[in-house]
This record gives C-alpha cells, sequence and structure tokens, in this order.
C-alpha cells in the first residue's frame, strides 16, 4: 500500500469514528433532555384526542382514563372529541401536534391497522407518526342474526353461505369498516360467500326486523339485544366465550383459531421522548389494572388490557399486516 493510499485510509477511518461519535452524543443528549423532560412532566393540561363523537365506547373509556390520570398527576387531563372520516381528522390532528407528551391519541384497530390500506391519500402513517403507549383493551365483536331466522347457528350459517354464495345477505357500518373486513376475512377462512349491504348507521333495527340477516355488532351494544332475545346471538369473535354472554359460542369453536376484534389503545405522536412514553406507560397500566376500572370496562364486555410498550407495537404490526393482507385480497377499497 502508498503512503498516500495508507493517508487516504487514515482520513476514512477517523471520518468514521468522528461520525459515531458525534451521533452518540446526540443520543446520548436527547436520552439526557427526555430524561429531564419525564422527570418533570407533567406540568400542565394533557389532552386525549378522540377521533369519535361523544358517548361511544372510545370515548367513554378516554373519559374513564382521562378521570384517573387527573387524580394521580394533579393535572387537568382533557378529552377533545374530533369525530369524522373514519377516524382520520382526529388521528392527523394527534399526528401534527407536538411530541412532548401533552398529546395523546386515544385510537382503534381500524384507524392504524385498517385505514392506511383503504384509503391512497391518507396524510398520516402509523410506523411513522405514531409511537404506541399501552394497548387498553379489546372490543370482541358478536354475530347477531334475526331471531326467527333459519340459521340457528354459526355452523349452520356457514354451511348455508358455502352451498348457496351470496343468497345470505350480511350488513356492515360501510365498506371498509372493521364489521366488513373482519366478516370478509372469516368468510375467506370457511370458504363461504354472502352478500354485503352497508349501512351508514346502525344496521340492528332491520336484523330485528328480518331485513338483512346478520351483523357483526361490537359486544356492547349486542350485549342487551342478545340478552333481552331481540335477537340471536350466533357467536363471538373473542377466543373463548364472553363472561357476559356465557350463552353465545365463541367462533374458534367453529372457525378454529378465528379471533377478531377492536382494540382500544393510547398513542403519542413519533417525537415524543421515550422517557415519556415510559412514564405514560407505567402509569396507565396501574390505572387499566385498578379493580374498580377493571369491573367498568369487563361491564360493558370489554376485555381490559394494560401491556407494555413493546407488547402493543408488536400487536400493532401485526394487525396491520393481517388487515391489510384480507384489505388487498377481497380488493376492499376507498377514495
Amino acid at each position: 500500500m502508498t503512503n498516500l493510499q495508507s493517508k487516504s485510509t487514515d482520513r476514512s477511518m477517523w471520518q468514521s469514528v468522528r461520525l459515531w461519535l458525534g451521533a452518540s452524543v446526540l443520543t446520548l443528549f436527547a436520552g439526557l433532555v427526555g430524561a429531564q423532560e419525564a422527570a418533570s412532566y407533567p406540568s400542565k393540561p394533557i389532552r386525549i384526542i378522540v377521533p369519535f363523537a361523544a358517548g361511544i365506547s372510545p370515548d367513554v373509556v378516554a373519559r374513564i382514563l382521562a378521570d384517573k390520570l387527573s387524580q394521580s398527576w394533579h393535572q387537568p387531563v382533557l378529552v377533545d372529541n374530533r369525530p369524522g372520516a373514519s377516524g382520520i381528522i382526529g388521528a392527523e390532528a394527534a399526528a401534527k401536534s407536538p411530541g412532548d407528551g401533552y398529546t395523546l391519541l386515544m385510537s382503534v384497530t381500524a384507524i392504524m391497522s385498517m385505514n392506511p390500506h383503504l384509503y391512497p391519500k391518507l396524510n398520516y402513517e402509523p410506523e411513522r407518526d405514531f409511537k404506541p403507549v399501552t394497548h387498553v383493551l379489546n372490543v370482541p365483536f358478536v354475530v347477531i342474526g334475526t331471531p326467527a331466522g333459519p340459521n340457528g347457528s354459526m355452523a349452520q350459517l356457514l354451511e348455508t353461505a358455502r352451498k348457496q354464495p351470496g343468497k345470505i345477505d350480511y350488513a356492515s357500518l360501510g365498506a371498509g369498516s372493521h364489521s366488513h373486513v373482519a366478516m370478509e376475512w372469516l368468510l375467506n377462512l370457511a370458504g363461504a360467500k354472502m352478500n354485503h349491504v352497508p349501512y351508514k348507521a346502525s344496521p340492528t333495527s332491520d336484523i330485528i326486523g328480518g331485513l338483512v340477516s346478520v351483523y357483526l355488532d361490537p359486544i356492547v351494544t349486542a350485549m342487551p339485544l342478545v340478552k333481552a332475545d331481540r335477537v340471536k346471538g350466533l357467536a363471538i369473535t373473542s377466543l373463548k366465550r364472553s363472561p357476559v354472554l356465557p350463552g353465545v359460542p365463541a367462533i374458534s369453536e367453529t372457525i378454529p383459531g378465528f379471533e377478531s376484534y377492536a382494540y382500544q389503545g393510547i398513542f403519542v405522536p413519533a417525537a415524543t421522548p421515550d422517557a415519556i412514553v415510559t412514564k405514560l406507560n407505567k402509569e396507565l397500566v396501574r390505572i387499566i389494572r385498578m379493580p374498580d376500572v377493571q369491573k367498568k370496562l369487563q361491564d360493558f364486555g370489554y376485555t381490559p388490557i394494560g401491556s407494555s410498550v413493546a407488547e402493543f407495537e408488536e400487536l400493532v404490526r401485526k394487525d396491520y399486516a393481517q388487515y391489510g393482507k384480507v384489505i388487498r385480497e377481497n380488493n376492499i377499497r376507498l377514495d
């Protein structure tokens, strides 16, 4: 090797070392700043953006968490409802907020794991724009049917849908909704076909009246209808039967391993320091595991979780891939 080549190699090596040292110092500095911010956090009011109207499930749960956070941290925790466009308006508002720990997002499966595959011009990307904090709970769905309908069980329903494709109508809350995507996934696994009838509002009155045969309804609204015998509870989408509807079989009893639910979870803008994310996670998990909070959530039919950050990250990635596959295979697209 010539002296010139040797000097060039040395310069390249030292440039690499300087770059590495510079990156290490920046990382250390960012960590120290984040730790300092976390030590004094929270020092002002916090808001939880809920991308839905007041009074529906994510809003109710967000208000339970907000009340407990406010009590423990002695700071106001406000719920900011930003409904519209399948949760997109609220999610975009949260994505554009400062990453300082004072804006949280109460999100659901559809916003993080379905919308990015459904809308070609979405202005947020879950992995790029958000950090998961904790998986709050799961909302299972119930396959409800017309009370006097001919299909008395999930097995009978699917058998009919296999033998007579398209004969049975099923309702959803619109193309691309969780009730639509999850039902198509179930039908794919069962090798069955039903006719999709999208609604702009809840179709339960038409289920009761027999105008449409089947609907995948969140447990919180399905439970009182099933208990009052106004609809037939054919199956629940959790792996096991629910304590609040013990007479309704799990779909996994007919389609082994099938499970679909809407998660509700807390996210923050991606720039939020990890130390603040860790502090938020610890406090939220503590709250979710309080006996009174557990009881409130379980009474609705929900399954409280309270996960680590890493566990929630893995769930979000898994659901993003799974529902993306279902959406592509069934050619579901929205403008």
